[in-house]
């Protein structure tokens, strides 16, 4: 018996060894996945399965972007160049690169003056930006299938990923090429242009907000300029649709109102209750 367990433990070393080795493979594999995948539209996080858009636009990338850079392409060299540039910056702009990647209304929230921007206090916003959202996610998925370009991780050697510890290293096998366009650039960019509308004082900071957001996908290692810049596009296109659309300016018209009203609660003066009067003094005896 003594002998089985010795053959049994020399025979599963090596097996632990390949699936401890697996899951952590997997783990970080997991990690790159979860950032690239599309960020939480609201906090906390629901489903947005059953948003309707105010329209299909999926075919419309076709008269919008441009192909996807050629590898080895001049426009694709500045691309890794870019990259590999951003790879260095402080750590407190990387932080916020990773919540970006993670969450979208609340991200622009405070250029509005509000902490948070969700369907709790803002019902009529949120049902707004989420049918405009779910509206440009038709056309860049439809985008990422057809032009399957690798991400700046899967291609080159990256000491800072967003979502990994360690870094990546290549992997120009992918089966998951999802570079071109942004989801994430595309999905800022709406929500800025559509908060513009709502908030137009606020405009000009809200696209600026909206660059920033589009620039933590490069730094993050998740995408190229030029897939930010499809990501802008896009974005632009369908909004302008938009902007001729009558249930969308109905909406518009609700949630400005909406937004009035919570930034006006929220910045009234709070009225302080009157000091409660002294008792008369006794008379001196």
């Amino acid at each position: 018996m003594a002998g089985n367990r010795t053959s049994f433990s020399v025979v599963m070393k090596p097996s632990f060894f390949l699936l401890r080795t697996g899951l952590a493979g997997l783990g970080l594999l997991l990690g790159a996945l979860a950032h690239a995948a599309s960020p939480e539209w609201e906090s906390p996080p629901t489903s947005h399965k059953a948003v309707r858009p105010y329209a299909d636009a999926s075919a419309l990338y076709r008269s919008v972007l441009p192909p996807a850079p050629e590898p080895g392409s001049a426009q694709d060299r500045d691309d890794v160049a870019a990259v590999l540039a951003r790879q260095q910056v402080a750590p407190e702009r990387r932080a916020q690169a990773e919540a970006d990647g993670r969450w979208l209304y609340d991200r622009f929230a405070p250029v509005l003056g509000l902490q948070t921007l969700g369907r709790d206090h803002l019902p009529q916003l949120v049902n707004l930006l989420n049918r405009a959202v779910k509206q440009v996610g038709g056309p860049a998925f439809a985008a990422k299938n057809e032009y399957r370009r690798l991400r700046p991780h899967q291609r080159l050697p990256l000491g800072q990923v967003c979502g990994r510890a360690e870094g990546a290293q290549p992997d120009p096998d992918a089966t998951q090429r999802t570079s071109y366009p942004s989801g994430h650039a595309a999905y800022g960019w709406t929500t800025a242009l559509v908060l513009a509308r709502v908030a137009p004082q606020q405009a000009g900071a809200l696209l600026r907000r909206a660059q920033d957001y589009a620039e933590s996908r490069v730094i993050c290692g998740m995408h190229f300029p030029s897939d930010v810049e499809a990501g802008r596009q896009l974005a632009t296109a369908v909004v302008a649709q938009l902007d001729g659309n009558p249930e969308f300016q109905q909406d518009l018209r609700l949630a400005r109102s909406e937004l009035a009203v919570r930034l006006a609660a929220l910045t009234a003066p709070r009225s302080v209750p009157p000091e409660p009067e002294s008792p008369p003094a006794s008379a001196p005896r």
